[in-house]
């Protein structure tokens, strides 16, 4: 044992020397392995950064390959494609964006129609134009994986996550689609109807076509392509290098998850819509729980859980079952990839400024309002300054709170009185607390303020504009419109309209000039200086006479102003006939910020606030504002009425 052990000994000191020798000890073969791991740690994250590159560079150039090809697609047809082609078949019913047969009605979208301009002419030609996309002669092109509609970012755009249209639960799925990642601009517009009613006013809206006897149906909203309907660049007041042409989504997240598929022609599939400042969608990933309207999101909360649609950042309403309402959407970080019309792609943060995103998505934002710094402007993503009040050395009070004059043209105004409310308080009754960037706040009006008793009627506004917008017009019971608000007048003409007044000479002479009230004014006027919750409801009581409208149903007619009792600061229709526009700038994020003294809005912005009620949501029960709209827009339910300041 002694010997054998000696033996050992020298072998392994043998051992040790031959590999002194000849190569690397067991220390520096440690040591060369520390550092080898330590290389490793340090670089994977370089070599997965340098492969996610890669991938976003694909993304964007395949992005820019469609904006060619959106030209090459108007250099020879003279019109953009539409966002996709829809036709009932079979179907009775007209209203085809209620028909959940998806499958059916849908047809060509834009991405089909651009085939042959990136490279697909083949593919384009198997397609069977006089079938649906879902009929099994298109099998093969929906099924197909396209390239040149895949962002290779995103992870769930792959084989075994194809979409499986499903209408019922208990039945197999009917057809499947390969995911995409782009989607034509429908439009920010609310996906409402067009105008909306008295009692909710759609400050923009879609456009809907549904004629059952020529079985026609047309679908659009601001953006730069519709259903069955295509525009030219001669639609256009945007301008090209500011207007949004296509944008990144996202592949669902489950088979069930119908968003993110090249060849469906439908909102949320191949299409945005609706995600603007109006609705609760608005802006890149959103992550409002209830944000993307699309059709199967029940079934995908009922089997994966709305827990789980949080974690991947893909949220949507479990109790609409349509396609309404979808955004843009990617997996990079904090923000999408976004085509416009001139053909240059930008990365756009999701916290951009919510006005602008909703003004550079509309065909109809005049070219001049985005013309000046955009690029630096879609950048900034910090909230303008306040504005700033406008000093005015006042006369001293010659009439007190509570009492009443009028002007030259015989308009009224009542002195109300200095005070302090919390502004923001929800209504009774709306089962929903408001969203965290609108809190309740304390609001200071240091001055009394002279408001007018009445909204600005047809007569008044024809008397210094010498012309009347206003679409209600003479009805059953009466033979002029004299009194009735005026309407459908935008925020640029109201302004005016104050300016002109206090041009007048007898204004002038009286040291009067006149101007729209702020949002703080307004809903201190509303609520009569009071911190009370208004006794909302959704429906209207029997026998009701006050006039109150705003988000009452069945909503009212458009009467002569005062022709219902006034509020205790004896101001008429503060809730009621039509809405109002103020003079802020609309932020949702304002009251958050605001001042407590006297706030006037933010400094600067891309849409102005419009009231109807105490409360901005009018008892929503979401983030929704449909009254709000752009100063360049107007609507036959949205008027305005006056403060008159006196000054030397």
């Amino acid at each position: 044992m002694k010997m054998e052990s000696q033996y050992s000994a020298g072998s392994r000191w043998n051992h040790d020397r031959l590999t002194a020798r000849n190569g690397l000890g067991r220390i520096e073969l440690i040591i060369i392995s520390a550092l080898l791991v330590l290389f490793l740690a340090l670089a994977l994250p370089a070599i997965l950064s340098s492969r996610e590159s890669a991938r976003y560079s694909a993304c964007v150039n395949r992005l820019h390959d469609l904006g060619v090809a959106l030209r090459q697609y108007h250099d020879n047809f003279q019109s953009l494609p539409p966002a996709a082609n829809w036709h009932p078949g079979r179907y009775r019913s007209m209203m085809l964006n209620q028909n959940r047969r998806v499958d059916l009605l849908t047809y060509q979208n834009w991405a089909i129609l651009l085939l042959p301009h990136i490279g697909q002419p083949g593919l384009a030609d198997i397609y069977d134009i006089s079938q649906p996309i879902g009929a099994d002669e298109n099998t093969q092109i929906r099924t197909t994986m396209l390239d040149e509609m895949r962002c290779p970012s995103d992870s769930y755009n792959r084989l075994d996550n194809y979409h499986l249209f499903q209408l019922f639960p208990d039945e197999p799925p009917q057809v499947e689609f390969a995911r995409g990642n782009y989607a034509i601009n429908l439009g920010t517009q609310c996906h409402r109807p067009d105008i909306g009613t008295s009692s909710r006013p759609a400050g923009e809206g879609v456009q809907i076509i549904a004629d059952a006897d020529r079985r026609v149906f047309q679908y659009a909203g601001s953006g730069i392509a519709g259903i069955n309907r295509s525009f030219s660049y001669d639609d256009f007041k945007n301008g090209q290098s500011t207007l949004v042409a296509l944008e990144e989504v996202r592949a669902g997240i489950h088979p069930l998850d119908a968003r993110g598929i090249w060849s469906l022609g439908q909102i949320g599939g191949s299409i945005t819509s609706a995600h603007g400042i109006s609705g609760d969608d608005g802006g890149p990933n959103n992550q409002w729980a209830r944000s993307d309207d699309v059709l199967g999101c029940g079934r995908l909360h009922t089997v994966i859980g709305a827990e789980a649609l949080k974690e991947a950042r893909m949220p949507c309403v479990h109790y609409v079952d349509r396609n309404d309402q979808a955004t843009a959407r990617s997996m990079h970080e904090q923000g999408v990839n976004v085509l416009f019309l001139d053909g240059a792609v930008r990365f756009v943060h999701d916290q951009v400024d919510r006005g602008l995103w909703h003004v550079m998505h509309s065909r109809e934002t005049p070219a001049e309002i985005l013309s000046d710094q955009f690029e630096s402007r879609l950048s900034d993503l910090e909230p303008p300054p306040d504005a700033k009040v406008d000093q005015v050395e006042k006369l001293p009070e010659t009439i007190s709170p509570g009492k009443s004059f009028k002007n030259s043209l015989g308009m009224s105004f009542v002195v109300l009185p200095a005070g302090e409310y919390k502004m923001g308080i929800p209504d009774v009754g709306n089962g929903s607390v408001p969203p965290e960037e609108c809190p309740v706040h304390l609001v200071q009006i240091p001055e009394p303020i002279n408001m007018g008793q009445y909204e600005v009627t047809q007569q008044q506004y024809e008397a210094v504009m010498a012309n009347n917008p206003s679409f209600h017009e003479i009805n059953q019971l009466r033979n002029s419109v004299d009194h009735f608000p005026v309407e459908q007048v935008n925020w640029n003409e109201a302004s005016e309209f104050c300016q002109r007044l206090s041009e007048l000479p007898e204004e002038q002479a009286s040291g009067r000039r006149y101007r729209l009230p702020t949002e703080a004014e307004w809903e201190y006027a509303c609520r009569t200086g009071k911190s009370e919750a208004y006794d909302w409801l959704a429906a209207r009581k029997t026998h009701q006479q006050t006039g109150e409208n705003a988000g009452l149903e069945p909503p009212l007619e458009i009467q002569p102003v005062g022709s219902y009792s006034p509020n205790e600061f004896q101001l008429y229709d503060m809730r009621g006939n039509v809405f109002e526009w103020c003079s802020d700038w609309f932020d949702r994020s304002y009251y958050s910020r605001s001042p407590k003294k006297n706030p006037q809005g933010p400094a600067s912005g891309f849409l102005k606030v419009v009231r109807g009620s105490d409360w901005i949501f009018v008892g929503e029960l979401c983030r929704i504002n449909y009254p709000i709209l752009a100063p360049w827009k107007s609507n036959r339910f949205i008027g305005f009425r006056v403060v008159c300041e006196v000054v030397p």
